[in-house]
């Protein structure tokens, strides 16, 4: 009897501090169990152990469908009950929407990335996509098929269908548009020591957090400007990783890039690309991303 009591006192304590912290618990939670299931893939591609290449796969895998939306599932069971659960799924799944918005989140990115990289590469991303449009079907089309699951169906119902609102009520769209891109950023912390980055380094850690935050402002503007549409959100994620894949196929090999270009090539071009975005973004809206309060489904 004192165990039952004890596990439900634990389990009526956890649901306390959910309701009086729902960010703080959310970001925990998201954090927590990304980290967790990541971990085999982290440890085998640190060496600290021999772990079979299914495990690895795995780990991969699960890593990119669990984390943030089952945070968020979690803590709005918590919050709200099986209503708020509802509501999150159906905005989740939300296909109707203005097809201003499909064409921002399928042809922003592209025109970003490519734009980017033909910038440092004297135009010949752009130059090899105009001879040879097919790529358009036979490269980023499946990516963005692929991303939908893995992971921006694992990210974004967390990310912009739970985090954002709530910040944007308490701090803004701007501030919480940093702090979100910010934590963003960090929480790919483990996945930037597998093969799936390049060899970790300070220098790179840091400019990929400053990317997630300028990213951030492009999505927090759809977001609002969708009103509150996650699908949008989950489509803009898996739309932009394509893009970066289509990139990588347009960039030439033989090209060798040296000093500043080199420089950028190293990812800061990102950097440079989506903070140009941002600050746009920042003065056409004057400031408020399209954030209007009185359409918030927060209470």
């Amino acid at each position: 009897m004192s165990t039952i009591t004890s596990t439900l006192s634990n389990e009526k304590g956890f649901s306390v501090f959910i309701r009086n912290h729902p960010l703080v618990s959310y970001f925990i939670l998201a954090y927590g169990v990304m980290w967790f299931f990541i971990s085999p893939m982290v440890i085998d591609a640190l060496e600290l152990a021999n772990v079979p290449d299914v495990l690895s796969s795995l780990s991969f895998i699960l890593s990119s469908l669990l984390g943030p939306t089952v945070a968020a599932f979690w803590v709005t069971n918590v919050l709200e009950g099986k209503e708020g659960m509802r509501n999150l799924r159906r905005r989740m799944f939300q296909f109707r929407a203005g097809v201003q918005w499909y064409a921002v989140i399928f042809i922003v990115p592209l025109v970003i990335w490519i734009g980017a990289y033909s910038f440092i590469y004297n135009g010949a991303p752009f130059a090899n996509l105009m001879a040879n449009p097919s790529l358009l079907l036979s490269v980023f089309l499946p990516g963005v098929l692929i991303g939908l699951l893995i992971p921006s169906i694992g990210e974004e119902p967390g990310w912009r269908g739970f985090a954002l609102p709530r910040l944007q009520k308490q701090y803004g769209p701007v501030i919480a548009t940093l702090i979100l891109g910010t934590l963003h950023g960090v929480w790919h912390l483990p996945a930037l020591f597998t093969p799936l980055f390049d060899p970790f380094t300070l220098e790179g850690f840091a400019e990929f957090v400053l990317t997630a935050i300028a990213t951030s402002f492009l999505y927090t503007w759809v977001y609002n400007g969708s009103r509150g549409n996650v699908w949008i959100a989950i489509v803009l994620h898996a739309s932009g990783n394509a893009a970066t894949q289509l990139t990588g196929e347009l960039i030439p090999k033989d090209v060798e890039l040296t000093g500043l270009l080199k420089v950028l090539d190293s990812g800061w071009i990102n950097l440079i690309a989506f903070g140009i975005v941002a600050i746009l973004l920042l003065i056409l809206t004057r400031g408020t991303l399209g954030y209007h309060p009185e359409r918030e489904e927060v209470a």
